[in-house]
Parts: structure tokens; C-alpha cells; sequence
């Protein structure tokens, strides 16, 4: 399980299957908490995606349990 936590400037979370297939692209702003269990770390992948442009400062705080990877 991980939580985090997004301060700042909004961005969007892309999610994807892992090994391919359709993903889902989430907005992402100031405040928002986001939790995945260990069944979505083990079946999805998740970014923060890079932009064309500038989109102001943002910091991403993820907490886990001890001994979690």
C-alpha cells in the first residue's frame, strides 16, 4: 500500500495495465490524496508525465508501511 499526497501545482496521474492495454489519465491537485493497495501496485503502473510546458512547483509526499517496497 502507498498514499500520496500532491501539494502544489496540479498535474495528471496516468495509470496503465501492466502489459499493456487502455490506461486512464486522473487530475491531480493541490491536496489531493491518492491510495493504492497492493493489488493495484502489483497489476498498474503510474506516472506523473512530463509536459511541453511549465506548470508551476509541486511536491508528491508517499507514505508506506515499514518494510513496503
Amino acid at each position: 500500500m502507498v498514499a500520496i499526497v500532491s501539494v502544489g501545482s496540479a498535474r495528471t496521474l496516468a495509470l496503465r495495465p501492466r502489459g499493456g492495454g487502455e490506461g486512464h489519465r486522473l487530475p491531480l491537485g493541490h491536496g489531493d490524496l491518492v491510495v493504492m493497495g497492493g493489488s493495484c501496485q502489483r497489476t498498474w503502473e503510474h506516472a506523473i508525465p512530463k509536459t511541453a510546458r511549465a506548470v508551476g512547483p509541486r511536491i508528491s509526499v508517499q507514505f508506506r508501511p515499514r518494510g513496503v517496497r
